[in-house]
């Protein structure tokens, strides 16, 4: 009986243990198969940034700046020179019309009995010009340019000297003969004015007159205004062909 008794109890401590084991094997499956069938996240990688050296980059932004600051101060030396060059261009426009021009011509207007030797101009006592025929150089001169440029406005005198030698083609007695004229011509220079002057050597009188009497000189005077265009004119020798200002006025002295 004892016996029978034994043989059950280990039947069921087997039953019991073959249970267990299929228990244990059957959650052993299972959790296999959930860790099979799900994958682990996989963690994307980080990148971390290279950092740039703070130095680096602090010395850029300074070389920045500095650039900056030249471009500034460089705009500014140029406005400062266009606006100099403003006022330096307006001062020196008003120096000039604040001036008085003046262009002095000689002209031979003598005729066939008198060849010029010599002429000699002055202006207030000073030597402006001077001019002999040794080379011939005056027979085919009718007109020469004396002075062109700027006065001091106020009273002014202009000295003339002509040296003429006689031609004895149509009178013989007169052959060798000097004849020396001398003249000064007084006038005012005017601010924002331009004044030509043209000293002419020429005979006056007429057949009763004597040869030695003859040679004269007289001034011829036109006055323009003061612009770039007289001004332009007045250089390349046609300001008579400007329009004047107050007319002609002759005068011999």
């Amino acid at each position: 009986m004892a016996t029978d008794t034994e043989s059950l109890e280990e039947s069921n401590m087997e039953r019991h243990a073959t249970r267990f084991w299929m228990a244990t094997l059957l959650m052993t499956s299972l959790a296999g198969a959930g860790i099979a069938q799900t994958p682990p996240p996989v963690e994307p990688p980080v990148t971390t940034p290279k950092a740039t050296p703070a130095s680096d980059t602090g010395g850029y932004d300074i070389k920045l700046r500095e650039l900056e600051e030249r471009v500034v101060d460089l705009k500014e030396k140029v406005f400062k020179s266009k606006t100099r060059l403003m006022l330096l261009r307006e001062q020196l426009l008003h120096n000039a019309i604040a001036e008085a021009g003046a262009v002095i011509i000689h002209e031979n207007d003598m005729g066939v009995s008198f060849t010029l030797e010599q002429v000699l101009y002055t202006l207030d006592g000073d030597r402006i010009f001077f001019q002999d025929n040794r080379d011939g150089s005056l027979d085919d001169q009718k007109s020469i340019p004396i002075f062109n440029g700027i006065l001091p406005s106020g009273d002014h005198i202009l000295g003339v000297e002509m040296t003429f030698r006689g031609d004895g083609t149509l009178f013989s007695y007169i052959d060798g003969y000097q004849f020396k004229v001398r003249s000064t011509h007084s006038f005012v220079a005017a601010k924002g004015r331009i004044l030509r002057i043209r000293a002419i050597g020429f005979e006056r009188g007429g057949m009763t007159t004597r040869l030695d009497q003859k040679p004269f000189v007289r001034f011829e005077t036109q006055v323009y205004k003061y612009s770039r265009e007289n001004q332009r004119k007045a250089s390349s020798g046609s300001l008579s062909d400007a329009e004047e200002d107050d007319g002609s006025l002759s005068v011999e002295d």
